[in-house]
């Protein structure tokens, strides 16, 4: 007997087929995970509860848990839609095609800044979460001495890293004095309270590119 969540991603994965018993369901679970979504989207993944996803699709709290049965679920669903499926990679150097795949998947996260709020605590379940990492792989395998796998969960996490980053300097309010009393007591960091970390993009760069060296 599978939980709601296991069958959730089972059909995800195309292992299982939307349940025929009862009435014919109104909605599919593509459909509620992108109601999810632009919920999220709009308001942010906190204001997402299955009661307001239920009332976006103009149904009950009730008839919801048809489809998941806890926002845990409903955010794995969320995850899968948000980031969609991988552009094809390319660059003629294998780098190059790290930081193509870094620059797509960072798009992603700047389209749905929420991603960066849902914190990973094992490997991914989603499939399309292993279609980007597969287009890395697919990507560099046969370029790159390094284990691609490691590889794109590491550039996975800086782009998660700097996406929180963009976010949090989008919404935090500037410290007026804290500048001076670092410079006084760390005379090395002066001026490191006032660094521009606004670009977030540009932040990510530097980051994959110290990365990518290291490699060297």
């Amino acid at each position: 007997m599978h939980s709601q969540e296991d069958r959730a991603l089972r059909q995800l994965w195309g292992l299982e087929p939307a349940p025929v018993r009862g009435p014919k369901a109104r909605w599919t679970l593509p459909q509620v995970a992108a109601a999810a979504v632009a919920l999220a989207d709009e308001a942010g993944l906190d204001a997402v509860s299955l009661s307001r996803v239920a009332a976006r699709l103009d149904m009950t709290t009730t008839a919801i848990y048809r489809y998941v049965d806890a926002k845990a679920t409903l955010i794995e669903l969320m995850v899968d839609a948000a980031i969609g499926d991988p552009p094809r990679i390319a660059g003629a150097e294998w780098r190059d095609r790290c930081r193509a795949w870094v620059a797509a998947l960072a798009a992603r996260y700047a389209e749905h800044p929420w991603l960066s709020e849902v914190t990973p605590t094992r490997m991914p379940t989603q499939p399309r979460a292993y279609a980007w990492i597969d287009a890395l792989v697919g990507a560099i395998q046969d370029d790159a001495e390094v284990d691609p796998l490691r590889l794109a969960l590491l550039l996975d996490s800086l782009i998660r890293q700097y996406a929180s980053l963009e976010r949090s300097v989008a919404e935090a309010t500037p410290i007026a004095w804290l500048g001076e009393a670092v410079a006084e007591r760390f005379p090395r960091l002066a001026g490191a309270a006032e660094q521009d970390v606004s670009d977030a993009r540009s932040e990510l760069d530097f980051a994959v590119g110290a990365v990518l060296r290291g490699i060297d």
